[in-house]
């Protein structure tokens, strides 16, 4: 695996597939998204008392905590005996279940936002340069992807001649749907969809076991985000769909949602170039980096990877734990402050 330092231009309409993390919303909404340090820093007390208290309990301070710390002090508590939290942590043992609720509901109110970015902001003019081909992963739970692709000129939404990634994602999401009797992506339904391991605060699902559409996934048509809404079979009360940020997902709370792991899997096995903005590849999407690992071991296609963070070479470095040494990729580490473009970019954010 060997470094291009020259700052080469990325035709965008030519990468296999675009790795969205938080850094990216946060530079396309100008830091109106959160980052991972900074994740719970506008927490309401009042709201949120419980899990307010617990951040400050093992983080120090919320307005500063990570989430990462937070969660994997979580899981921890949740995973060890109660002699091990005796006279200090034991009180959060038998409260994991009013804990997980008010993470989920800040979560939703955290990322649920009206978000708004600049027609000219250069983040959102990276993602809006994809390709109709270009397969889009990401791993953040707001809709400003969604949007920012469905809105780009030329996109079709409906017909057999669509070619928006979101409407592809949904096409998706029905496949997995119980009721549709498929699991398994047999064609090429992945290529060009944006796709979202992680859920969406634009999804729901109905938790009615005897309804037919039980535990079927629907992301909104619009990318609007979720609201208290009652499912259209059976009258039930829908949940919004988040696999929660914690250290070890248990990606089994909603099964469904295997299709966008095996969409993504499909997406990173095909690939000849991966873009990666935002995205530090945490030790919490460890799944992810292991997927990238088998994939490219398995296929060995990928010739270019692009890394666009603060602080780009760190990613680099964890990735290429990810391919084999006899594989020939060029890694093109690409700095930036949130809020300066990166030089090949300068007058070339016409693309919206």
């Amino acid at each position: 695996m060997s470094d291009s330092r020259s700052l080469q231009p990325w035709d965008m309409s030519e990468v296999s597939v675009v790795i969205l993390g938080a850094g990216f919303s946060n530079a396309a909404t100008d830091g109106q998204m959160p980052l991972m340090s900074n994740y719970f820093a506008d927490i309401d007390v009042s709201q949120f008392s419980l899990l307010s208290e617990f951040i400050n309990t093992v983080a120090g301070d919320s307005r500063t905590a990570n989430v990462e710390t937070v969660l994997l002090a979580l899981d921890q508590i949740r995973t060890s005996p109660k002699s091990v939290l005796s006279g200090w942590a034991e009180e959060w043992h038998s409260r994991q279940a009013e804990l997980n609720l008010q993470l989920t509901q800040y979560t939703l109110a955290r990322l649920s936002v009206s978000l708004t970015y600049e027609a000219d902001n250069w983040a959102a003019n990276v993602l809006a340069q994809c390709g109709p081909n270009t397969t889009v992963i990401s791993m953040n739970y707001d809709n400003l992807a969604e949007r920012i692709l469905s809105n780009r000129k030329g996109i079709v939404h409906h017909g057999p001649d669509r070619n928006c990634p979101h409407c592809r994602m949904r096409d998706l999401l029905q496949h997995a749907c119980s009721c549709a009797g498929k699991h398994e992506i047999d064609d090429e339904t992945w290529r060009g969809a944006l796709i979202k391991p992680h859920g969406s605060v634009a999804w729901r699902r109905c938790i009615n076991a005897s309804c037919c559409s039980y535990e079927c996934l629907v992301a909104d048509e619009r990318c609007r985000p979720f609201q208290p809404c009652n499912c259209p079979n059976c009258e039930h009360r829908c949940s919004p769909v988040m696999v929660m940020p914690t250290m070890s997902k248990n990606l089994n709370d909603i099964p469904e949602i295997g299709v966008m792991w095996q969409a993504a899997r499909h997406a990173l096995a095909d690939a000849e170039s991966i873009l990666i903005f935002g995205f530090s590849l945490p030790n919490s999407d460890e799944l992810l980096t292991q997927m990238i690992r088998n994939s490219i071991h398995c296929q060995k296609r990928l010739k270019r990877l692009g890394v666009i963070y603060f602080d780009p070479d760190a990613v680099i470095d964890r990735f290429k734990r990810c391919v084999p040494g006899d594989c020939d990729v060029y890694a093109t580490p690409i700095a930036v402050s949130g809020t300066q473009p990166p030089d090949w970019l300068l007058n070339r954010t016409d693309a919206m």
